[in-house]
């Protein structure tokens, strides 16, 4: 007689319940060599450290991305997502930093300049956090990172050191195929998801913190950077948020 579910160790059912996720959304899933998803994660710190030229990286990514496409065997979008969700649960677009969306600046930036990339082309949103201990002042608990929107895990970074010149720090790339998105949130104090993994809009995707170059310095109030590009022949082009953020759900 097989084996119950509701007899094995939660651990166990919640690796059956990702690997049954993957089979329905992704057919071809498969953890080693080949799998789109940690292609683009062993293809991105190339690109952040300037270790691969402009025109081989778009090249790959182009090709990347016509695979994840491949890949995806059902929509990941439903009607609710024509409006985002706000990526800090408990707070609201006042807390976004500058004046009436200054703060993006994309004047000169070009994704594949990696960490080098001029301009701000995002928005930096920050927590009640006047002793800079990564935790909100009202609550004494970490500001958990929202999806905005649904898609795949793309790539993550949750190793950042002080030594470490890596400007984002701790952050999650998400990508939806069907519309050539890909959502950025950097500065994270700690990481829940995984490359590969599917979420949902609202979905938890870690909590906030101070890693990254410049974040990490006690002049710098602790936010989350969050960005959105829209990929163009394989190119990520920064689009700017701003209204769609103003509109979001509050969780």
């Amino acid at each position: 007689m097989p084996l119950q579910s509701q007899f094995l160790p939660q651990p166990v059912r919640w690796v059956m319940s990702f690997l049954i996720l993957c089979v329905t959304f992704f057919p071809s899933f498969s953890l080693g060599q080949g799998n789109p998803f940690f292609e683009w994660n062993i293809l991105y710190p190339k690109i952040r450290d300037r270790l691969i030229s402009k025109e081989e990286a778009q090249g790959k990514l182009k090709a990347l991305e016509l695979s994840i496409r491949e890949y995806t065997s059902q929509p990941l979008t439903s009607g609710q997502e024509n409006r985002l969700c706000f990526p800090l649960k408990g707070y609201t677009f006042h807390s976004m930093g500058g004046t009436k969306g200054s703060g993006y600046q994309v004047q000169g930036y070009d994704f594949f300049d990696g960490s080098q990339h001029k301009g701000h082309p995002g928005h930096d949103i920050f927590i009640q956090d006047r002793d800079q201990d990564g935790v909100d002042d009202r609550t004494g608990n970490p500001v958990e990172v929202l999806s905005v929107h649904s898609g795949v895990v793309v790539s993550v970074n949750g190793d950042w050191e002080p030594s470490s010149p890596v400007r984002g720090g701790n952050y999650v790339w998400i990508y939806h195929p069907m519309k050539g998105r890909y959502f950025y949130y950097a500065h994270l104090r700690e990481i829940a998801v995984s490359v590969g993994q599917i979420v949902s809009r609202g979905d938890r995707l870690g909590t906030v913190g101070r890693t990254g170059l410049n974040a990490y310095p006690k002049r710098s109030p602790t936010h989350l950077h969050f960005s959105v590009h829209l990929s163009i022949d394989g190119t990520p082009r920064p689009m700017d948020p701003y209204f769609d953020l103003l509109k979001a759900e509050v969780r």
